[in-house]
């Protein structure tokens, strides 16, 4: 647990990173992310390391009074427009506070109770899972900050390494929100700049992850980093070094079947 939780502290750093990195100008700039700001995104991040932090206390029984957590998604959304109206600074030293606070606890909980399992918004969710939720919003949203922050940085090798296998994983549940469930499709995942395959099979409702080489309706083959913005919606597959074999209706549609997140 232990390496796993350091992981999740190198992805909070490198988002605060790309924090730090906004200029005062750069706060109302279009972010990556569809309709946002990089002041949405940083709001988005920060009310979400405390609704996690909140719902980990709730499991655990703890008492939260007094620590300003939302208890739900209707609460999140009113902090996160109180959140728009701060100045930067404010808005900076809130991000670092709520992912400091959020990691420790995420840490504490995986070492010291890891069979807990919290009851967010969209299902429950045992600790691999949400850590695995919260490593990659910091990666996601430290990359939708690159127009605020004037450039784009590559994703950290250590986390395409030991992170993608985890990525994939992910889209099981990703699927859960998808329309199309409850249709069958087979999806080939294939890494080319390193060690890595995957099948992901969607039938009945449910999606499940095999790791190696099978058969599949759609392939998807590509290098590491450019493999993991198209399955987090972040890029179109030719943007990314991506190339598309079998179904093409079916390739090009691959976020309607493991949307977000």
């Amino acid at each position: 647990m232990e390496g796993q939780a350091s992981r999740l502290a190198q992805a909070r750093d490198w988002y605060l990173q790309a924090v730090d990195s906004i200029p005062d100008d750069g706060w109302d700039k279009a972010s990556l992310c569809e309709g946002w700001s990089a002041r949405h995104v940083v709001a988005h991040v920060a009310t979400g390391d405390k609704l996690v932090r909140g719902l980990l206390l709730d499991a655990l029984g703890r008492d939260r009074s007094g620590l300003e957590l939302p208890t739900d998604f209707a609460d999140r959304q009113r902090m996160i427009q109180e959140a728009l109206t701060w100045e930067p600074a404010k808005l900076k030293e809130t991000a670092r506070s709520a992912a400091d606070n959020s990691v420790a606890l995420i840490a504490e909980v995986a070492e010291k109770a890891p069979d807990t399992v919290v009851t967010m918004p969209f299902g429950v969710s045992p600790m691999p899972v949400l850590r695995a939720l919260r490593l990659n919003e910091y990666i996601i949203h430290a990359h939708d900050l690159s127009p605020a922050t004037g450039r784009r940085r590559p994703v950290p090798t250590w986390f395409l390494d030991r992170g993608l296998t985890e990525t994939v994983t992910l889209m099981q549940r990703l699927h859960l929100r998808s329309p199309h469930k409850g249709k069958s499709a087979t999806f080939h995942i294939h890494r080319t700049d390193g060690e890595g395959e995957w099948v992901l099979r969607a039938e009945g409702g449910t999606a499940v992850m095999s790791q190696g080489h099978d058969k599949a309706d759609v392939a998807l083959r590509g290098p590491g980093e450019g493999l993991y913005w198209v399955l987090m919606g972040r890029g179109k597959p030719e943007d990314n070094g991506v190339e598309l074999h079998g179904d093409p209706v079916l390739a090009t549609a691959f976020k309607e079947w493991f949307p977000g997140p």
